[in-house]
């Protein structure tokens, strides 16, 4: 009986957003430095994608001197082959996107085809309720340089709720160290093909996020516009 090869999986993907429109280069420096390309590559990582919004410019720059960085590691690995240099994903930067659900979705994972990665995204409503809605393992990143810090909350409640790691700045590692021991819990590397949620989204089913994100950008209180108990459920 003639036994066939297992599939080899795709490798695991890092996707990073900032949004289209506000800049977060603090988060971008941070995923475009040596020290977390490392972190990816120790971790499976084998791609690396960022969209990087109105630092476009900056990143391409950063990528040029990775690029010149890593040719210099590896010759010196080339001359001495016991040297142990570090193994970088393949890294991908692209200023805007109208398709966030095709960057995002190999980092959901799927049985017998591609390892789970993760997801790094701004504290941004839109980005959390898309990759919620795709499954996608999500690290959340407020950007303290928006006036007063409002992500920094809804950060904090998408993790309460269980969606997200809420990863800070300076940590990422830790977070992504917090995501992958969680996803390893759920067996997510079992799920099946990813199905496209029915729209529109049964009214049981709703959540408030939109609303509470608006609320903390204004100043209000969660609960203000609801008398249920739990103000994120899926919308």
């Amino acid at each position: 009986m003639e036994t066939r090869p297992a599939a080899r999986l795709n490798s695991r993907r890092c996707f990073v957003t900032v949004g289209a429109t506000a800049s977060f280069i603090k988060l971008l420096r941070e995923v475009l430095a040596p020290q977390f390309l490392d972190c990816l590559a120790a971790r499976g990582f084998g791609e690396l994608v960022v969209q990087t919004g109105p630092d476009h410019e900056w990143a391409l720059q950063q990528l040029a001197s990775l690029g010149e960085l890593s040719s210099f590691l590896q010759t010196a690995k080339t001359e001495k082959a016991d040297d142990e240099s570090p193994r970088w994903p393949v890294v991908e930067v692209v200023s805007y996107t109208t398709d966030m659900p095709s960057l995002m979705l190999p980092c959901r994972g799927e049985a017998n085809r591609q390892l789970p990665g993760a997801m790094i995204s701004h504290a941004g409503s839109g980005s959390i309720l898309d990759a919620v809605r795709c499954d996608v393992p999500l690290i959340v990143v407020a950007n303290p340089d928006l006036l007063g810090n409002h992500q920094a909350e809804l950060a904090e409640a998408v993790h309460d709720a269980g969606w997200a790691i809420h990863g800070e700045l300076g940590h990422l590692e830790d977070a992504l160290k917090e995501l992958q021991t969680r996803e390893e819990e759920a067996q997510t590397q079992d799920l099946p093909p990813y199905q496209e949620p029915p729209f529109p989204t049964a009214e049981s089913e709703r959540c408030g996020l939109f609303d509470w994100a608006a609320m903390y950008a204004v100043g209000g209180e969660p609960g203000m516009t609801t008398a249920e108990p739990s103000l994120l459920r899926l919308d």
